[in-house]
C-alpha cells in the first residue's frame, strides 16, 4: 500500500500521527494544520467501496434540498455573466436540474457509470470521470460547485488548480465539505462517521480550506460552518451508541438530517431556532459542514 510521507496540501514533511486517531492512520501537518489519511487508496479499494452505492434508479430530490439549491442559485445570480455553471461530482444531477430551470447553461462531471446514465436520461450534459484539464476546454464558468467532494480527493493542489483554471476571472467556486473541527468530532473521537477510508481521506477546517484557496489564487469571500446532527448529539450526551460501521453511520446521519430539514421547512419556530444555532456554530467554527465562497 502506498502512503504519504509529506503533507498533500503544503508538501511539508513536518507531519505526525494525530493523537487519538492513530488506528485510523490520520496525520496532521505542523505547517498548515491539514489533517489527512496517510494511505493512498488503490483503484480496487475504491471500486469495492463505491459499488455499494446504488444509482439503479432516479431518487426523488426532497423539497428542503430543492429549496436549499434555489437559495444558493439566488446567491449565484451575482456572478452570472456567461451563464455557464459546472457541478463537479454531480451525482444524479439534481442541482444541475434546478440550475437549468433558471436558465443556466449547465455542465457536470461524475465518476459513476450508473449516475452518468441517470444524468443523460435527464438530458444533462455530464462527462464521466474526475475533472481534468481536457474537459470543457472551450468553456469558462461563472460558478463551479462541489458538494461534499473535496474530502474524497488526496491531491487537493491539483483539484484547486483545475477549478481556478476553469473559472472566468471574477467567477465563484462554492464548495462544501465536512468540518473536522466540528463539535461532534470532538465528542465522537474515532467514531466520527466522516472518517471513512477509502472514501474520505482529506479533512478540512476553516483554516486549512482558507490556506489552500489563497495558495491557488482565490480570494476568500466567506467560509462558514453550519449545521449539527441532533440525533448524534443526543446519543453522545446520553452516552449511548448504536452498533454500525462508519458508512452506515454516515448514511443514517444523512437520513436524520433530511428528516430534520423537512420538519424545519414546515415549522417557522424551528426555522428560527435553526438560524440561531447556525450563527453560533459559525462563530465558534464548530458546525458539521464547511461552506466556502472562493472568488477567482
Amino acid at each position: 500500500m502506498n502512503s504519504f510521507n509529506y503533507c498533500p496540501l503544503c508538501e511539508s514533511k513536518k507531519i505526525s500521527v494525530l493523537n487519538g486517531f492513530e488506528a485510523l492512520h490520520l496525520f496532521k501537518c505542523a505547517g498548515c494544520s491539514f489533517v489527512f489519511d496517510c494511505r493512498i487508496p488503490t483503484d480496487d479499494e475504491l471500486y469495492d467501496h463505491y459499488k455499494q452505492y446504488s444509482y439503479s434508479m432516479l431518487k426523488p430530490c426532497l423539497p428542503p434540498t430543492i429549496a436549499s439549491y434555489n437559495k444558493l442559485l439566488d446567491e449565484f445570480e451575482h456572478y452570472r455573466q456567461t451563464g455557464n455553471i459546472l457541478d463537479v461530482g454531480c451525482g444524479q444531477g439534481d442541482f444541475l436540474n434546478e440550475a437549468r430551470k433558471r436558465g443556466w447553461n449547465v455542465y457536470g462531471c461524475e465518476y459513476s457509470d450508473a449516475a452518468i446514465a441517470l444524468c443523460h436520461g435527464r438530458n444533462l450534459p455530464v462527462q464521466q470521470g474526475e475533472l481534468t484539464s481536457e474537459m470543457f476546454q472551450d468553456v469558462h464558468f461563472d460558478v463551479i460547485t462541489t458538494f461534499e467532494v473535496i474530502e474524497h480527493i488526496n491531491n487537493p493542489n491539483e483539484h484547486f488548480n483545475l477549478i481556478h483554471e476553469k473559472l472566468r476571472a471574477g467567477g465563484l467556486y462554492y464548495c462544501t465539505t465536512p468540518n473536522f473541527n466540528a463539535l461532534l468530532r470532538h465528542l465522537e473521537g474515532e467514531a466520527f462517521p466522516i472518517i471513512c477510508y477509502p472514501e474520505h481521506i482529506s479533512f478540512y477546517s476553516r483554516s486549512s480550506l482558507s490556506k489552500i484557496a489563497v495558495r491557488h489564487g482565490f480570494m476568500v469571500k466567506n467560509i462558514v460552518t453550519t449545521g449539527i446532527d441532533i440525533g448524534r448529539l443526543k446519543r453522545q450526551l446520553s452516552k449511548t451508541e448504536v452498533e454500525m460501521n462508519q458508512t452506515e453511520k454516515r448514511l443514517a446521519a444523512k437520513a436524520q438530517t433530511d428528516s430534520f430539514r423537512q420538519q424545519v421547512e414546515s415549522n417557522k419556530l424551528l426555522g428560527l431556532v435553526k438560524n440561531v444555532i447556525n450563527i453560533f456554530l459559525s462563530v465558534t467554527k464548530k458546525g458539521d459542514t464547511i461552506k466556502g465562497y472562493l472568488v477567482k
